[in-house]
């Protein structure tokens, strides 16, 4: 009996188990087994003292005249010894020993204390880690190699994958690691802290670790894009127009950047300002390129970049790097032009323009409708009414008043642009619906 409540005690500090959760499973487990030998209607009262190492077992019997089932009866003078008030066809608590129970009643003790301690280490993890993911964790090395890590955090291991180990990243066994605490995941029932070394979210924390300001949230990081062990670009910004957010973390002589990029074995950290103009963080993010002029497409959330001739390769970046981190960053898609290239394009775009403005002259002049003369053409220039279009959607006592007709003259000129548009419309391949839907549009 002593020796499972030593056992017990010894897991229970060893996974940090508290004493009453210790105490609870205890006693369950020996209910679990009193239950197994006295059969599923007992209910039997039990009680552990993990102090003194002492269980106290009680169970029902009846107390009868002649004892036929030693398990559920007790004969009325051996009742009065434990209760001397006892009378016959009572049921008392009646003490029994932990050996009574017998080897296969022990042995199914055993088995639910470990179940029990289990359960209660389960939830021993889930309490302690639960606040902390999205945090940075420090733990010892219990195994590493090229693909996983396991690390020991206080009483629990925790898994570290290939994916968020940082290419060249090695720890033999026994050294410190800093990582961050990603998730807890249920892995065959039991839950398994997922850590990583690689997540922008790890960069952010360290920035909160190792920059004071940012700790204290004079300093925001808005935004981190990373490729693990190689370059990472990070955007922050301050409200107080005093300090300067990219100096601050940077810091002397680059003490507080360069701690960080240690932390991170050299990955080499771009520190840049965030802003809330699209245009001006795309541009602060291309550094050290210089951006001569942005088109932005709000609907293809693209931002077009120029820049020198000279400087495409330093804005692109090896192998695209600099481009790639600064889209990931800002969240636009960024396509970047040397000069000389915009330049080709910006010609062929005006002569596109010219065209389209040309092609809309055509359609659109007043000149095409045969209804109207010189002077009405005139007329409706002067007041505003320049085009097939707008007289199509024109009042009847607009036209009225620019032509100084009757409204019945009036609503004949406007159903003559409309049937012209109509079958222009139709010749450019638009349909019905399609025209409807302009009109009501406009």
């Amino acid at each position: 009996m002593k020796e499972l409540v030593k056992v017990a005690d010894e897991i229970g500090k060893e996974k940090g188990i508290t004493k009453d959760l210790l105490k609870d499973a205890l006693e369950e487990s020996i209910k679990a087994a009193v239950i197994r030998k006295y059969g599923k209607f007992t209910e039997p009262e039990v009680e552990v003292d993990l102090e003194k190492g002492k269980i106290d077992i009680k169970v029902p019997k009846e107390v009868v005249e002649s004892v036929e089932n030693k398990k559920y009866e007790i004969l009325l003078d051996e009742a009065k010894k434990i209760k001397p008030d006892a009378q016959l066809g009572d049921v008392i608590m009646v003490p029994v020993s932990f050996t009574e129970l017998g080897r296969q009643a022990a042995t199914v003790a055993k088995q639910r204390m470990v179940e029990k301690i289990r359960e209660a280490e389960k939830q021993v993890i889930y309490d302690e880690f639960q606040n902390k993911v999205g945090q940075i964790v420090t733990g010892v090395v219990l195994k590493s190699d090229k693909d996983s890590m396991i690390v020991s955090i206080g009483k629990t291991e925790a898994f570290m994958p290939k994916r968020e180990i940082i290419p060249g990243d090695y720890y033999d066994r026994g050294d410190y690691v800093r990582a961050l605490l990603l998730e807890i995941k249920v892995v065959k029932g039991w839950p398994q802290l997922i850590l990583s070394r690689t997540h922008p979210d790890f960069l952010k924390k360290l920035f909160e670790v190792e920059i004071p300001e940012v700790f204290e949230g004079i300093i925001e990081v808005k935004a981190v894009a990373r490729e693990p062990g190689d370059r990472a670009k990070v955007a922050v910004y301050s409200k107080n127009s005093n300090i300067d957010p990219v100096g601050a973390c940077i810091g002397l002589k680059g003490t507080r950047i360069n701690a960080i990029s240690n932390e991170l074995r050299g990955e080499k950290i771009d520190v840049i300002e965030w802003s809330p103009d699209p245009v001006k963080f795309v541009c602060n993010a291309l550094s050290p390129a210089e951006v001569i002029l942005t088109n932005i497409f709000e609907d293809e959330k693209t931002i077009e970049v120029v820049v020198p001739d000279d400087q495409l390769s330093l804005a692109i970046g090896k192998k695209g790097q600099n481009v790639r981190l600064a889209a990931i960053l800002t969240g636009w898609r960024l396509d970047v032009l040397k000069e000389s290239e915009y330049n080709i394009i910006r010609k062929e775009r005006l002569q596109e323009q010219e065209e389209e403005l040309k092609e809309f002259y055509e359609i659109y002049n007043l000149e095409n409708l045969e209804i109207l003369d010189e002077n009405m053409i005139s007329k409706l220039l002067e007041s505003g009414i320049d085009d097939v279009e707008k007289l199509s959607t024109a009042t009847v006592d607009e036209v009225v008043m620019a032509l100084g007709v009757n409204e019945d003259q009036a609503v004949l000129i406007i159903n003559s642009a409309i049937d012209y548009l109509t079958s222009k419309l139709e010749e450019l391949g638009y349909d019905e619906e399609d025209i409807e839907d302009d009109n009501e549009e406009e």
